[in-house]
């Protein structure tokens, strides 16, 4: 056993070294495929360039995805998916594939089956507006004279979400200017209409030249050097089409940049027996992200610190701490920024996920008195984010307003608040606990004191033991979904001092006993994250069994049954080559609408399961 796991650890780790790149970052694709590619097919028709030559490739990467029934899918155990079957079907046909196509036509049926047009995510009738297939009154827009630029007002655009903050300012000046872009009747979709779904023909527009001044302010001041906003895909694209409504001209230097911002979003990929390139379009890059991971799992594999190649990523995340002040300081007035981002293109909205997770690959290098400032800078800030409640959120501290989500539509009620998490918070007491914050006084003229972080920690384990279900599961925001959730919690509050023998975690290993697979792994379905509640997936999945077995690991003081099947499923299913194969998305990105497949998922955490398994019971058969 101990054989067979230092071989698949060692060709693990010479997988992810494979990653490396010229600037020392991990380069992974973040897939969420086919959304990203029709999304950016449609977009380009809409900015009068149908003929750019990027559309073929991503038109036929969209044509391959298409299923049997006609219908496109976000996850392979979903039956169909309106959302993305319209947007997939609108950029076939902008591209010019005829409606008379049997492809087409199967796709319409879908479309009117599951409720038309109108029916789609907010998102995409926003797309169709814009192409002047759907009127804008049939969004839920807030009027523009409600919203606040100003923090303390009183629907002030900074109590919304980070994501969906970047997002709505474009949303507001093209329904605002009730923007539309003219295409041949050829293109229409109003055959997919429903008619008893049809919206009002009304509206009410409210003059507002300041408000109208202020949202094109807000997204030119946070564009990117690249001309993306913070990376997005889809926060560019409503960007581009937000300012050509006020007057940019395609011609605009601005915009080209924009353009070709997103074009940095390509992914080049091999076809396999077949001697050509497959062509992505991602929705955002997860170079911090994945360089911090690879670099945790290195570590753990015992990979040497001092080795260049850990030396050069290590360099790269410290030249990606955000150093700027940004919409998180209204809610953390007097904090220094020092956060990281998830994309190596943003520079202004940096989350706490990818701060701890920056932090602890970087702890190593923080322990020889190397870039101890910088470290410190981001451990502060990463402290300075903690919630009233006791829990962590993603983007922003207590963003909490109760009453904006009756302001949002219905599929994005929750994402306009970004609430304490499980996952998040474990994840903090994790970073905390391993990296021994707790127990130092950190070099800076207002030095936090460790009763300071002790007194946060309690309150955080307090807070994550109030939100364990009645299962002994806890909720993952971020990954698919309790098993991340329970799996991060445990071993959060193991590191925050919890006992095995305390009975929130005894529930919990019953839990993630319950569900095991006979195979000794464990997968969990997308619709666990749409129905809240946690949904058997038929197949394994390496990154959910990592995951699981992390946290029994964490909890157990024995070698378990449990605990020797997962080990055994990930070894038996390990690749040649290094990592594990894993199809299926395991990260959430919006409840419904986005889930990604992290290419990187298979190959760092089953590795740090199986170096967390070796260590621990390596004196053990």
């Amino acid at each position: 056993m101990l054989r067979r796991m230092d071989t698949v650890i060692e060709k693990s780790v010479l997988r992810i070294l494979s990653h490396q790149q010229r600037d020392g970052s991990f380069h992974y694709w973040c897939e969420v495929t086919p959304m990203s590619e029709a999304v950016m097919v449609v977009f380009l028709h809409l900015i009068g360039q149908s003929r750019h030559p990027i559309i073929r490739p991503l038109c036929a990467s969209i044509a391959q995805r298409q299923q049997a029934s006609g219908s496109w899918i976000l996850y392979p155990d979903q039956t169909a998916d309106l959302s993305l079957t319209t947007l997939a079907y609108f950029a076939l046909l902008l591209s010019g594939e005829p409606k008379q196509a049997p492809r087409m036509r199967d796709a319409e049926r879908i479309i009117v089956n599951h409720g038309g047009l109108l029916q789609t995510s907010t998102f995409a009738k926003v797309l169709l507006a814009a192409a002047g297939q759907i009127p804008w009154t049939a969004i839920p827009v807030p009027p523009l004279s409600l919203i606040s630029f100003e923090p303390a007002g009183p629907m002030s655009l900074f109590d919304v979400a980070a994501p969906s903050r970047i997002h709505l300012p474009s949303i507001l000046i093209l329904s605002h200017r009730q923007y539309a872009v003219r295409l041949p009747s050829e293109m229409s979709l109003r055959h997919l209409v429903r008619p008893e779904h049809q919206p009002p023909n009304f509206s009410f527009v409210y003059p507002n030249p300041s408000a109208m001044e202020q949202c094109k302010s807000f997204l030119l001041e946070r564009m990117e050097s690249d001309g993306t906003l913070a990376g997005y895909l889809s926060a560019t694209v409503l960007t581009i089409l937000a300012l050509r409504a006020l007057g940019f001209k395609a011609k605009d230097s601005l915009l080209i940049n924009s353009i070709q911002g997103l074009m940095g979003l390509l992914v080049n990929k091999s076809v396999q027996m077949k001697p050509c390139l497959s062509v992505h379009q991602q929705f955002f890059t997860s170079t911090v992200w994945d360089t911090s991971l690879s670099m945790q799992a290195l570590t753990t594999a015992g990979f040497p610190i001092d080795h260049k190649a850990m030396q050069h990523a290590a360099s790269y995340l410290i030249s990606k701490q955000q150093t700027r002040l940004s919409d998180w300081k209204y809610n953390t007035p007097g904090t220094r920024p020092g956060g990281w981002g998830f994309s190596s293109d943003n520079t202004l909205y940096p989350d706490v996920d990818d701060t701890l997770s920056a932090l602890k690959a970087l702890y190593p290098y923080k322990c020889l008195g190397w870039w101890r400032v910088e470290w410190e800078r981001g451990a502060r800030w990463l402290l300075a984010m903690q919630n009233d409640d006791g829990g962590w959120s993603p983007f922003d501290r207590n963003c909490d307003k109760p009453y904006l989500p009756l302001f949002a539509p219905d599929d994005l009620k929750d994402t306009v608040l970004d609430p304490s998490t499980p996952d998040i918070t474990a994840r903090v007491l994790a970073t905390l606990g391993a990296t021994r914050i707790s127990k130092l006084t950190l070099h800076s003229t207002s030095p936090v004191a460790s009763s300071q972080v002790s007194n946060q920690i309690e309150r955080a384990k307090a807070w994550l033991l109030n939100q364990q279900r009645q299962d002994g599961s806890w909720y993952g925001r971020w990954g698919i979904t309790y098993i991340y959730g329970t799996a991060a919690v445990i071993q959060g509050l193991r590191w925050a001092g919890l006992s095995r023998s305390h009975s929130a975690l005894q529930r919990a290993v019953a839990w993630l006993t319950q569900i095991q697979n006979e195979d000794g792994g464990f997968g969990e379905s997308c619709q666990s994250d749409e129905q809240k509640t946690y949904v058997r997936l038929k197949t394994s999945t390496a990154s959910q069994t990592a995951w699981a077995l992390m946290g029994m690991c964490s909890a157990a003081r024995e070698y378990t049954p449990q605990i020797r099947k997962a080990v055994n499923y990930l070894l038996d299913t390990a690749c040649d080559e290094g990592g594990w194969r894993e199809e299926y998305p395991t990260g959430t990105g919006v409840t419904g609408q986005v889930y990604l497949r992290y290419h990187s998922y298979p190959v760092v955490w089953p590795l740090m399961a199986v170096c967390m398994v070796r260590r621990k019971f390596e004196s053990q058969p």
